[in-house]
């Protein structure tokens, strides 16, 4: 991690806050389906503002872009988790939440008296094509601000984060703070739209990093606080999530070994699939590597679990591919298909973390691409075909893999 940017975090904290302007943490997401909702959220408390109250909410105007007509809704506010405290947070989530709303249509609210903001929800169809970005392993520093900033200005749908994101280890509220500061300010497209995070969970979310022994779903949700805060309306239940976009693209975010064990996900993944054999493009996404890069091929636990659980049920089906993160530098290898076909997994993490070099020999052997750089992977859909296209700090592509329908690149 690379701390010696994180005053930068603390400066921001300090500013006076003012009525009109948007929330300096303001994140959207997903829920429900990404087509017809989108949530926003953002923190108010020390250097945030003001927090609501049953008496003086905080209030959002709405409406469809063109629309004469604005909507208004008071937002719901809850506590957000202030571990180091152990008492009364001392900072509030404030949470909207749209539903019932148009396929690939733009909206715009604003918060209080704030200038408008907007967002655009998911096209039913996959039309002219779909662009996302997708990372992980960010952190807080001048560099994990740089590649949000790269991956921004793909102006994609959205940008799916595989996990490792603010490095608060499940206890450092103000370290998650400055995190969402940081995306607010980069996670905007060329025309302001803001653009929604697709969040999975790795082992910096996690207090201890990885399940425990004997531990519930309740008991590891509490060990995660700030991702469930801000993502528990998404990962509800004690299993992986599907999102699905229209008729064109399902992700299956699955949980490497960090609040639900992998064996216990392993029916899912393959019930899940099943179901969306006909949809043309379906990735994978966890945190661990199951190919690593800079980790031996047996030193965790969770790279040989995944590996022996889900490759093989990954091979079987018609996943275009896998992303995988934890290992800090770009790596792209195919599994080696002993269970039908030969899927590509596209990895490691390197969002703004100080990148690692390759010491994997068995994965090396498998390799089709390795850069010790950061970088994003920029996922463009179309009707027939897709491209991922790596890119690094200064955009420069690293790698690029072609897909024609459901064939192997």
């Amino acid at each position: 991690m690379k701390d010696g940017a994180l005053f930068l975090g603390w400066v921001f904290l300090g500013l006076t806050v003012r009525a009109e302007e948007l929330p300096s943490t303001l994140i959207l997401s997903w829920e429900k389906n990404p087509c017809t909702s989108m949530t926003a959220q953002w923190i108010r408390g020390p250097g945030l503002g003001d927090a609501p109250t049953v008496e003086r909410p905080e209030t959002v105007q709405w409406k469809k872009a063109g629309a004469e007509k604005w909507e208004f809704m008071s937002a719901e506010f809850f506590p957000f988790p202030d571990p180091e405290k152990m008492g009364r947070s001392r900072w509030t989530r404030v949470k909207a939440s749209w539903n019932r709303l148009e396929p690939g249509c733009e909206y715009v609210f604003r918060i209080g008296d704030s200038p408008g903001a907007k967002f655009c929800t998911a096209p039913g169809e996959i039309g002219s094509g779909v662009t996302f970005v997708e990372g992980g392993d960010v952190d807080v520093a001048e560099t994990s601000a740089q590649m949000m900033t790269l991956g921004a200005r793909q102006d994609p749908l959205f940008i799916s984060i595989g996990g490792d994101l603010a490095y608060e280890d499940g206890h450092d509220v103000r370290r998650e703070i400055v995190f969402w500061q940081q995306w607010a300010k980069t996670a905007r497209a060329s025309d302001g739209r803001r653009i929604p995070v697709v969040a999975g969970i790795g082992n910096h979310e996690v207090k201890g990093g990885y399940v425990q022994e004997g531990a519930s779903f309740r008991e590891m949700k509490a060990r995660a606080p700030f991702f469930y805060a801000l993502f528990g309306g998404l990962y509800e239940k004690a299993e992986p999530v599907a999102l699905d976009f229209g008729n064109y693209l399902s992700l299956l975010l699955m949980d490497s070994g960090h609040v639900l064990p992998i064996p216990a996900q392993t029916a899912w993944l393959r019930e899940n699939l099943k179901k969306r054999k006909t949809v043309p493009w379906i990735f994978a996404s966890w945190h661990v590597s199951t190919y690593p890069s800079f980790r031996k091929w047996k030193e965790q636990k969770e790279i040989v679990l995944t590996r022996a659980e889900w490759v093989p049920v990954l091979e079987s089906s018609a996943v275009t591919a896998v992303f995988t993160h934890h290992d800090h530098n770009l790596q792209r290898v195919e599994t080696e298909g002993l269970a039908g076909r030969k899927i590509p997994f596209l990895g490691n993490g390197a969002m703004g973390v100080e990148a690692r070099p390759r010491n994997c020999a068995e994965s090396e052997k498998l390799s089709k691409a390795f850069a010790q750089t950061d970088y994003v992977h920029v996922v463009r859909l179309r009707a027939g075909g897709a491209t991922v296209c790596s890119l690094g700090p200064e955009g420069q592509e690293l790698d690029r893999v072609e897909f024609s329908g459901r064939s192997q690149p």
